[in-house]
């Protein structure tokens, strides 16, 4: 079985029939536990970037995210330090939210409100088309949106590679009509990927996997929120600069 999520791939493993298993209950309150998280800590961000100085801006928003893949990839390979991972990631990555946001903003005023209510919207119509069998999660589906993912993790890849000498891929940037086409089909990934995040939680939840995956399935409904939300800002951004 496929995770939407590439780096939890080791973590969906899990034992069937567990003493004390995972549920569908205790899983949505850690979603929610780590989304305040995020939200409180980007929230704390956002108010102290005026004061630290928009200096710091850059040099938070790069070391946040490092430090956060770093975290992802503690609970990628030890599954079983979730329960104290997962929450410092929320924060952290709350950290990497509040100073992108910002830095959205400041360019486009308004704009963080419509991404963020934007992602509520898909994140809600996502969990609806799954959840009354309007979309089914074949394999064959899990294979196709995990070779999307695997293609726009590559052309991110190759785009930071280039970067560093100058140049870049030309339809990866910009607010052409093939920019703009490639941005749209990269959030349409990011939300079909939340139906597999979804159809892990109840697949895992009919296994009685054991009690430490709740916290791993909120990461990565969470990894995959965030995901979505940047994509939306920059769409968001590169439309209103076709204005």
């Amino acid at each position: 079985m496929l995770k939407s999520n590439p780096i939890l791939r080791k973590s969906m493993e899990s034992t069937a029939y567990a003493t004390a298993p995972m549920t569908k209950a205790g899983t949505w309150s850690k979603i929610f536990t780590l989304l305040m998280l995020v939200t409180a800590s980007a929230g704390v961000m956002w108010t102290l970037v005026p004061t630290i100085g928009e200096g710091l801006l850059f040099p938070l928003m790069i070391g946040s995210a490092v430090l956060g893949l770093v975290l992802a990839l503690v609970i990628t390979f030890k599954p079983n330090t979730a329960p104290v991972v997962a929450p410092l990631y929320g924060i952290i990555q709350g950290v990497f939210v509040g100073t992108v946001s910002y830095f959205f903003e400041s360019m486009a005023p308004g704009i963080v409100g419509r991404a963020v209510m934007t992602t509520f919207i898909v994140a809600f119509a996502m969990w609806f088309v799954y959840s009354t069998g309007l979309v089914k999660v074949t394999q064959k589906f899990r294979a196709g949106i995990m070779a999307a993912i695997f293609t726009v993790m590559l052309l991110y890849l190759f785009q930071i590679g280039m970067s560093f000498f100058g140049t870049g891929l030309p339809f990866m940037t910009g607010s052409s009509p093939l920019a703009l086409g490639v941005q749209f089909v990269i959030v349409i990934i990011a939300s079909l990927a939340l139906v597999l995040d979804f159809d892990f939680i109840a697949r895992q939840v009919e296994a009685r996997a054991p009690k430490h995956l709740e916290w791993v399935a909120a990461f990565g409904l969470i990894v995959t929120l965030i995901w979505l939300y940047i994509e939306l800002l920059d769409l968001l951004y590169r439309l209103a600069n076709r204005d």
